[in-house]
């Protein structure tokens, strides 16, 4: 069997367990909002949705992508086990998620300050989420969540998330038969943040000890503070603002459009984004289990099978996008109905849009892994960059000329002009001789 096949067979078995976790997780979903949407009331779960997004908002925009330096410089040194070098990578990639986590919390704070004057919030909404912006430096679980990608431990992710999922599902279903309020669905909610954390420490932790051998330990983070290989801290400079980026825009934009709208759009906006993400997710697991692969073909000088590993997938996603774009179209607002139990008018036509937008996002998926490896993180952070900052100015003219539909349209917009000029990048960088690449990687 060629080392391509035995990749592709690790990436299918990777996502199958990925895979179903998030259906469970999916599963939960349905059923956690529908409870939080009947015991509080649309306009009520609108304050929910906004303060956490507040939280995960501080939370994305504090990461440092820690688990992406882990598997990048420590793939080599976990395949020939030498435990002093991956000890020190470790305690940098520690060092990194608690700047992470100082970071999550001042920027919480300040959110909550500046985003409840902006919404013209009462007292209590505000407390609930200063409250809740005390759980934000926990939502990131870096450096954990790269041991077990590292280590190949892909099925204590779903095992991680599926408890996290039935204890919010569990919690909200008691809110709903107890008709509590929305003090008690944060508290549910900053519950589920801390557990998940929890758990992936945990698993990370023993996963180093029984695998390894390794434990890691006060010293080996909190001594040698300057130590780092060459090349790691821009690596973990570049990734971290195109990820962060990437993964704000969505928050932020629930915010910016409650700020416009008010709390009930927000919901609306946000769940339908959240519908047709769910529907992408089994697809959208290729991400965390395909860069790993691709460090180690590149690790090996395999670059054609990297890039004809890449562009299979590419094409496999093309084909799935078409199923995903007709179960929109025809199954879309009952999904939302079924899952609110009420009717908003405009609802399948907000999620098909917002399902072309997650389908383009699906595209790009393979892309950046190959990017990143073909040494074009330069590209993708500046990319980014530009795209987001183009996307908020636009949500906010387009939502306010046409409402919800004009927040959808700006989201799928920028989505689309992500998904071209990364799919041209990678076409032009592919067809480069892998010298140039080598050149390139090592920068």
């Amino acid at each position: 069997m060629s080392k391509q096949s035995s990749a592709g067979r690790r990436i299918v078995n990777n996502v199958s367990f990925l895979t179903l976790g998030r259906i469970a997780t999916a599963i939960c979903s349905f059923a956690y909002i529908a409870f939080a949407v009947r015991a509080l009331g649309l306009t009520q779960f609108g304050f929910l949705i906004l303060i956490h997004s507040l939280g995960i908002m501080a939370s994305t925009l504090s990461r440092m992508q820690s688990w992406q330096t882990l598997i990048r410089f420590g793939n080599e040194p976990y395949a020939r086990r030498d435990l002093e070098t991956l000890r020190r990578i470790l305690g940098f990639c520690i060092r990194l998620d608690l700047a992470s986590s100082i970071g999550a919390l001042v920027i919480g704070l300040v959110s909550v300050t500046i985003y409840s004057h902006v919404a013209h919030w009462s007292p209590t909404i505000r407390g609930l989420a200063y409250g809740y912006a005390l759980v934000a430096p926990f939502m990131y679980t870096g450096w954990s969540n790269g041991v077990l990608r590292l280590t190949e431990r892909f099925h204590l992710v779903p095992v991680s998330d599926s408890i996290t999922a039935v204890f919010r599902t569990i919690g909200t279903g008691v809110g709903f038969v107890l008709h509590l309020g929305l003090e008690y669905f944060i508290l549910v909610w900053a519950g589920a943040v801390l557990l998940d954390y929890g758990l992936f420490l945990f698993f990370a932790l023993r996963t180093l000890r029984d695998r390894i051998g390794l434990r890691i330990g006060p010293e080996d983070v909190f001594s040698q503070w300057r130590w780092r290989l060459p090349g790691m801290w821009q690596f973990t400079r570049s990734t971290t603002i195109n990820q962060t980026l990437g993964a704000v825009s969505g928050h932020v934009g629930t915010l910016i459009v409650g700020s416009l709208l008010g709390s009930a759009d927000a919901a609306v906006f946000r769940i339908c984004r959240q519908i047709a993400d769910g529907i992408v997710t089994p697809a959208q697991m290729l991400a965390p289990v395909l860069y790993p692969e691709l460090v180690k073909m590149r690790d090996r000088q395999d670059w054609s099978g990297l890039k004809r590993l890449t562009w299979k997938i590419f094409f496999l996603l093309c084909g799935v996008s078409v199923l995903l774009l007709l179960v929109a179209a025809f199954f879309g607002g009952h999904i939302f109905a079924l899952m609110l139990h009420i009717h908003v008018r405009g609802t399948t036509y907000y999620i098909s849009v917002m399902l072309v937008s997650a389908v383009l996002t699906l595209l790009v998926v393979p892309l950046e892994p190959l990017l990143t490896v073909l040494g074009q993180i330069g590209f993708l952070m500046t990319n980014r960059t530009w795209i987001t900052l183009a996307y908020f100015p636009l949500l906010v003219l387009l939502t306010s000329q046409w409402s919800l539909a004009g927040a959808c349209y700006a989201t799928a917009f920028t989505s689309l002009v992500m998904f071209t000029t990364r799919l041209w990048r990678a076409v032009s960088s592919s067809m480069q001789p892998a010298t140039e690449i080598r050149t390139q990687e090592n920068a």
